[in-house]
């Protein structure tokens, strides 16, 4: 969602094509004056970074963070000519899609509108007396996806992946994380001045006077500051251990006894089961605020969380350009409408079919070579090869696409129109509740047309959107070389990591077992060790290196990726020849994707923040530090020994 022509290419053995009808390598982003064999990073890319530097906005550029980029132009290709049709039918994909990116790109309409739309609820806040008036509140505005205090969502159950479960999830800070709003370093008081200011112009916004807006913004923040106090540090909180808590209606009511359950699970149309608590501490305490804080307190709260949610649709709300807001919130809100045109342009079924094709050769490169790994248990390795035989990958699209049939967008009022898209969102997330999860379920993000793939290592499913799915990534044009030196590498790293020690923690179906043996682990570290050594010996700058141990998982699923990806290549080719583009030979045309694909400029600064807390290599030795172990690449560039880019054979490292 990731050089030079001084040495012998051994190229008499092949003939070129005289007239190549597909893409190879982007050969101008080639260094030649470096040799593939001392510094393959600076051949396969060196050029192409000299001449694009780091935007100063960003920490990192490359062909594909450009592509990622620039997606947004492609979804806004597809808008504007749905938009410039009037004449959908109504509640069709096409209609929906079409008409909400008109209504938010009538910039005139939304200044004339100003904050008047929000005016009913802002009154129904305003009219609030007792705890259950801000209940009834509470609950109005998160069937808006609304958040006050927690929000809920439909999830496969931690122990019953095979069914959709509510999980209540802590949403009641303004800032990143608890750390911001107790920290006395300086940056964490800054950040908390800046967001004080923050709040009280956008209570502002909302018709309060200076006065008035100041002193609400710093009872908000006092607030926050208390729930964060209960909240978990960011890392357990990522922790799906930590946040595994289930709870029956009768255990919710006695932990957050203040709040009408039964009156927000009638409302929401959800089944009374069990429902998932994810921080029941951070719950209890919001519990504790309800009952015994200010209404006028939690009225100014309700009345900045609807403001700010409300901010980019209102006059002058977007920090980026109108355009890329509104492809970005049609995107968000009726992502499928969007996408079903968006593949008829960008992904259509010939490339559906091409990185299919891609990913049944890539699982069954991965089943051959895993099959003849020795240091594994017997029953180990079956339940590895049953599970990577079952993994769920998507390609593209959904195979069912949502109905929005029943939701009224209207050309001319923005406001309406996301409130009926949040609205619909968010009871097809509660409908959910209590029934199977199906196999091909998605994700309501990253959507079919986002330039974002993901992983669920717990549900053995991986989802590869036709956004995504774009060049220099992927290409139906490019030769199988260049697809499967980006795309089959990358996706086969993946694929190892349903079976590597990351999803040792699930079985098969998903539910939480451990099916490595305790020896399977000791023999995996003894093997996995010379990974370490070598990306233990990589210089990032003088005295900084890297932290073997960190990325062991990552640049294990990377020597894994190029072999595998490797071996699928030269299966396909026997029935799928790959011509010599632009010189150079399919093997050398795999590398060289890779390098031009995985290859990024970062800055300093961004380098050190990633080997401090990424479990990924920087870009070079991501690049070469697979490649140094790979007799494959050695033969296809005729490195001689010893070479800078070659390992020693008694040093080479061996995936699996």
């Amino acid at each position: 969602m990731l050089r030079t022509l001084g040495i012998s290419f051994a190229l008499a053995l092949v003939t070129p094509m005289a007239d190549a009808a597909l893409e190879g390598i982007q050969s101008r982003d080639l260094d030649r004056k470096v040799a593939a064999c001392t510094d393959f990073y600076e051949f396969a890319n060196g050029t192409w970074r000299a001449q694009n530097p780091v935007p100063a906005s960003l920490p990192r550029w490359s062909r594909r963070v450009a592509s990622h980029n620039d997606n947004w132009h492609r979804q806004q290709r597809v808008l504007e000519a749905t938009a410039a049709r009037k004449s959908w039918p109504r509640g069709s994909p096409q209609q929906v899609a079409g008409d909400f990116y008109a209504s938010c790109m009538d910039e005139a309409a939304v200044r004339t509108a100003g904050i008047v739309p929000l005016q009913p609820l802002l009154a129904q806040i305003d009219q609030v007396r007792t705890l259950a008036d801000l209940e009834r509140n509470i609950r109005r505005l998160q069937d808006l996806a609304i958040t006050v205090g927690f929000d809920s969502s439909s999830t496969p159950g931690y122990h019953d992946p095979l069914h959709f479960v509510a999980a209540f999830n802590a949403a009641a800070l303004g800032l990143p994380d608890r750390d911001a709003y107790s920290r006395s370093e300086p940056r964490f008081v800054q950040a908390r001045d800046t967001y004080l200011a923050h709040v009280a112009t956008v209570l502002k916004s909302g018709g309060l006077s200076n006065e008035r807006a100041r002193a609400a913004a710093a009872d908000i923040l006092s607030l926050e500051t208390r729930l964060a106090a209960a909240s978990m540090d960011s890392a357990t909180a990522a922790d799906p251990v930590a946040t595994d808590h289930m709870m029956t209606l009768a255990q919710l009511k006695a932990l957050a006894p203040h709040f009408d359950w039964d009156a927000y699970f009638n409302e929401a149309g959800l089944p009374k089961v069990p429902v998932n608590i994810a921080e029941p501490k951070l719950l209890r305490q919001f519990d504790t605020e309800l009952a015994h804080k200010p209404i006028a307190t939690w009225k100014a709260y309700l009345q900045w969380r609807l403001l700010e949610a409300a901010s980019p649709f209102l006059p002058g709300g977007t920090k980026q350009g109108r355009a890329q807001a509104c492809v970005e919130t049609t995107d968000s809100l009726f992502g499928d409408a969007l996408a079903q045109e968006y593949v008829k342009v960008y992904f259509p079924p010939a490339a559906k079919a091409k990185a299919e094709e891609v990913v049944r050769n890539l699982r069954a490169s991965l089943r051959e070579q895993f099959s003849t790994v020795q240091w594994m248990a017997p029953k180990t390795k079956a339940i590895a090869l049953q599970k990577l035989a079952t993994t769920d990958v998507q390609v593209g699209y959904p195979d069912h696409w949502k109905d929005y049939s029943g939701v009224l967008v209207r050309r001319d009022t923005l406001w309406l129109n996301v409130v009926a898209g949040r609205r619909f969102n968010v009871e097809q997330d509660r409908r959910q509740v209590g029934k199977p999860a199906p196999r091909d379920f998605w994700l309501p993000a990253p959507t079919p047309s986002s330039a974002d793939g993901y992983l669920i290592v717990e549900l053995n499913k991986m989802v590869l959107p036709a956004g995504l799915l774009q060049p220099p990534f992927f290409n139906p044009d490019a030769t199988d070389a260049v697809n499967y030196g980006a795309f089959g590498i990358t996706v086969a790293h993946d694929l190892t990591h349903f079976i590597d020690s990351l999803g040792a923690a699930n079985d098969v179906q998903g539910y939480p077992t451990n099916w490595w043996t305790d020896a399977d682990r000791q023999q995996f570290t003894q093997h996995s060790q010379c990974v370490v050594d070598q990306f233990e010996n990589y210089i990032v700058e003088p005295g900084t290196h890297l932290d073997g141990k960190r990325v062991l998982g990552e640049a294990f699923a990377d020597l894994a990726g190029v072999h595998i990806a490797y071996a699928a290549l030269e299966q396909s080719m026997r029935t799928h020849p790959v011509p010599v583009v632009d010189g150079f030979t399919p093997e050398q045309q795999f590398f060289i994707s890779w390098g031009q694909a995985t290859g990024a400029a970062m800055t300093p600064e961004a380098q050190r923040q990633l080997i401090s807390s990424d479990p990924h290599p920087v870009p070079r030795f991501r690049v070469i530090g697979p490649l140094a172990n790979s007799p494959e690449f050695q033969q296809a560039f005729s490195c001689k020994t010893p070479s800078q880019m070659i390992r020693p054979a008694s040093k080479r490292c061996q995936a699996w």
